[in-house]
């Protein structure tokens, strides 16, 4: 596992702090893929929104509101594991033109301002979901969808970004590498 790189001695420690980190890194996997089945979903939904349009002269309801939650769901699930496989877009002019030592630090100071932004996303978005609960909100559809669900979904992304973040600067400050190095050369990144 990816997370038990994490190399300074410190005893017990780190070996609990190693399983956290590789717990997180399957947790952020796993919703990568379910990211990736809701962008197949959006596909099939589609489709079969122009089959039966075209073909039956029907119309199915729900197809272009879940494909819109779906598409949501799916940028937030999938943040998380994108950013441990190193394929976010990141802009390395500074970085690449200062001494190692100090793009260093500059991608452990990156990557705290990451951690406060997707935290505060990560809050917004809970506040959000917990609001809709609350009040019980529904679409505006037909279908009345629980408006809960697909925010719900999305705060867990932002809080699991916000946590891959966190898990990042602390593999920054133990000298290990903040991208899986695995997974870049198994999904073809970078």
């Amino acid at each position: 596992m990816s997370g038990e790189r994490v190399t300074v001695a410190a005893g017990g420690a780190i070996s609990v702090l190693a399983r956290i980190l590789g717990g997180l890194d399957a947790v952020s996997r796993v919703c990568g893929y379910v990211a990736a089945a809701l962008v197949v979903g959006i596909a099939a939904l589609i489709l079969t929104e122009v089959f039966c349009r075209t073909v039956l002269n029907i119309s199915l309801s729900f197809a272009w509101e879940y494909s819109a939650y779906f598409l949501a769901v799916s940028i937030f699930l999938a943040a998380a594991f994108t950013l441990r496989t190193g394929g976010h877009v990141r802009v390395m002019l500074l970085s690449q033109n200062v001494p190692p030592r100090t793009a260093h630090w500059l991608d452990f100071a990156a990557t705290v301002g990451g951690v406060v932004i997707a935290g505060w996303l990560a809050w917004s978005l809970t506040a959000f979901a917990w609001k809709s609960w609350a009040t019980g909100s529904t679409s505006a559809t037909i279908d009345e969808t629980p408006l809960v669900i697909p925010q719900a979904a999305m705060a867990f992304g932002a809080v699991l970004l916000t946590l891959q973040l966190v898990a990042r600067a602390i593999r920054l400050l133990a000298g290990d590498p903040p991208e899986d190095e695995e997974a870049r050369r198994e999904f073809g990144v970078g």
